[in-house]
């Protein structure tokens, strides 16, 4: 397995578990009606030191582990391949947002069915993780695309 492989391989399961963690304790605080927007700031602040820090660990883990081949410059595959993968993001991220623009009526609908009687301030909280949650399927998006590309072998 190449390099790069490894790398989003890794990339992956970071994003997945550390996200995964963050985004199923705030619908989890959302639908118990006890969100505490200082905890979930800090669950927010936690996630992103988390995914900084283990992307950080594991990038020298898998450098050191494999030598020369970390510090070889891409060649024209490896160059296509993430071409496919920002392509693939985009269009998700793209298609996310207008999808959010135009259901954000009907998500704030249900997101104030979970919560008996949600403060105002709510909309914009929902809509940022929303956002959030965009952001993250696009990195995902990005990631499963690339490692197919590199197990087909193209």
């Amino acid at each position: 397995m190449a390099f790069r492989e490894k790398m989003l391989w890794a990339s992956l399961a970071s994003t997945l578990a550390i996200w995964g963690w963050y985004f199923w304790g705030f619908a989890g605080a959302v639908q118990a009606n006890r969100y505490d927007q200082a905890a979930e700031t800090g669950n927010f602040i936690t996630a992103i030191f988390l995914i900084v820090v283990v992307q950080i660990v594991i990038a020298i883990g898998l450098a050191l582990s494999s030598g020369r081949e970390a510090d070889a410059p891409a060649d024209d595959r490896e160059k296509t391949i993430a071409l496919y993968g920002y392509r693939s993001a985009y269009f998700a991220l793209m298609l996310i947002v207008v999808m959010l623009v135009i259901t954000t009526p009907i998500l704030l609908r249900i997101a104030y069915d979970w919560t008996p009687a949600p403060p105002p301030s709510m909309a914009p909280v929902f809509m940022g993780n929303a956002l959030l949650a965009a952001l993250v399927i696009a990195e995902i998006a990005n990631a499963v695309t690339q490692i197919i590309r590199f197990r087909k072998g193209s």
